[in-house]
């Protein structure tokens, strides 16, 4: 879990044990501000309620996004705007799921949001860490480590502010940058350019996906639960405990000792059925409309009734055959105007 490794780099960070090869940032950048957040970090995520969705959950979460995205009367409205205000279980929540296997799945139900992709997009764990203590907005952390590279601190941090009914605004959002990021990166190489794209990447990634745990949040309310299964599990085993005291790992021990596992039940899986079934003959439909089958059509010239007559060159017309569709035949229509062809056009060569 993705939630285990930042309590373990963020409490020997502070602790003065970490090493060099698992916190990289820290032993590059130490600074004050480093350390603020790193212990407001670990103080959430002790508190907080946390939450683990198994792929398919996070996969039937983004369903939902997409189905509302779909019927929105107006398509600039966030998904999150038509969600409506959902209260978090606890001031501080923690969602997590497998952000590699989220793009995977997106991409093979060919979601409105990979339609300019030629692969998956997705990598490694990510989590969001919720945190309502602050009147006035709702602070949101999310962290991403990606496949094959250490865990490191978030570049921004979003403030979303609420408004004088006490509502989320999603159209107001504040954007905290972390300056012991910047210089991490800089000291890297990245030139201010790079550093202005990952902090808008940053941004557009957890917009884009903070969806995801406002839909778990409701659908933990419904009378049916949505469709998911919540299931309590040991966030740290029997033998992470031991450890802990023996070396004096105290971090581990103000942790949350366990959490829900997210999985889906009968009623999601027949959406995702349901929706996939749909996707596909829409898929296919579209596709059947793609013309006749590609063929070549040789030098003639038309003549219209206008008296206006046009030197057609050779060309290909029409489109390949898919393997798996019938081949759609065109023949004359009786019904439609025939153009003249004259001698010189003719197929027989005269």
């Amino acid at each position: 879990m993705l939630y285990k490794s930042l309590i373990s780099m963020y409490g020997s960070s502070l602790a003065g044990k970490s090493m060099p090869h698992d916190d990289i940032v820290w032993h590059l950048v130490p600074s004050e501000q480093l350390r603020q957040f790193r212990q407001y970090a670990l103080d959430a995520l002790q508190q907080a309620k946390v939450y683990l969705l198994d792929h398919l959950a996070a996969a039937y979460a983004d369903t939902l996004h997409d189905a509302l995205t779909e019927e929105a009367d107006e398509p600039s409205v966030p998904a999150l705007a038509i969600l409506g205000e959902v209260t978090l279980p606890s001031k501080i929540a923690w969602v997590e799921f497998d952000d590699r296997a989220l793009g995977d799945a997106r991409f093979q139900r060919a979601s409105p949001r990979t339609r300019f992709d030629d692969k998956p997009s997705g990598s490694g764990l990510r989590g969001y860490l919720l945190d309502e203590r602050t009147e006035g907005y709702l602070r949101v952390t999310m962290f991403h480590k990606r496949e094959g590279k250490a865990a490191v601190d978030p570049i921004c941090v979003l403030l979303v502010k609420r408004t004088e009914a006490g509502t989320l605004n999603y159209e107001d959002i504040e954007v905290e940058l972390s300056r012991s990021m910047v210089e991490f990166h800089m000291r890297n190489g990245d030139t201010p350019e790079d550093i202005h794209l990952r902090r808008t990447v940053h941004v557009v990634e957890t917009g884009s996906d903070l969806f995801i745990p406002f839909a778990l949040f409701a659908m933990l309310v419904s009378p049916d639960l949505g469709g998911i299964i919540p299931t309590v599990a040991e966030t740290f085993t029997s033998k992470d405990w031991k450890t802990a005291r023996k070396f004096g790992k105290s971090w581990f021990l103000g942790a949350q000792k366990s959490h829900l596992t997210i999985r889906i039940g009968p009623q999601a899986a027949a959406h995702m059925a349901e929706r996939a079934a749909r996707l596909e003959f829409q898929r296919q439909a579209i596709e059947a409309r793609n013309g006749p089958v590609r063929h070549w059509v040789s030098e003639h010239e038309r003549h219209y009734r206008s008296g206006k007559v046009v030197l057609v060159k050779g060309h290909h017309r029409g489109h390949e055959a898919a393997k798996e569709l019938p081949i759609r035949v065109m023949g004359p229509r009786l019904e439609m105007t025939r153009f003249e062809l004259s001698a010189k056009g003719s197929h027989n060569g005269d």
